[in-house]
């Protein structure tokens, strides 16, 4: 079951949790802190081993170190793994698209750019995230 949030009148909202820790004086999130929160919990998605969490096994994403040995082909699962998390667990985010960024240089580093749209936003405030996972299977979300 997908559960959606946004914040007051349908504008996507940073999380209760980063509200309470440094709350604004207006009460809106701006923009910026809107993709921050975004970003971070991204960043936690990622760094989390699907199956880690009891209460959600389906949480976060598959351990590369078993993907690894199925390269090139491991790209469009995992693709098909950022997306089904970021849609499933990121309600701010709509229209999910995760596309492989061919690397540049370095080939033990495969990379990976998320695009979507702010849920609840009048303009269709697109945000953009880059991801890329290296020789050591450490994933960064920037």
């Amino acid at each position: 079951m997908r559960t959606k949030h946004t914040g007051q009148s349908g504008v996507a909202a940073v999380s209760l949790l980063s509200r309470v820790r440094a709350p604004t004086s207006a009460g809106r999130a701006t923009a910026s802190e809107v993709r921050a929160s975004i970003l971070r919990h991204l960043q936690a998605m990622c760094g989390t081993r699907l199956g880690s969490m009891p209460v959600r096994p389906d949480y976060g994403l598959p351990a590369i170190s078993e993907m690894v040995h199925s390269f090139p082909d491991a790209t469009s699962a995992i693709a098909r793994a950022l997306v089904y998390t970021i849609e499933t667990y990121e309600p701010r985010l709509a229209r999910v698209r995760v596309r492989h960024v061919p690397s540049e240089g370095s080939a033990l580093v495969v990379r990976f750019e998320v695009t979507a749209t702010l849920r609840g936003e009048d303009d269709d405030t697109k945000v953009r995230f880059s991801t890329s996972i290296d020789g050591s299977r450490r994933i960064t979300v920037a």
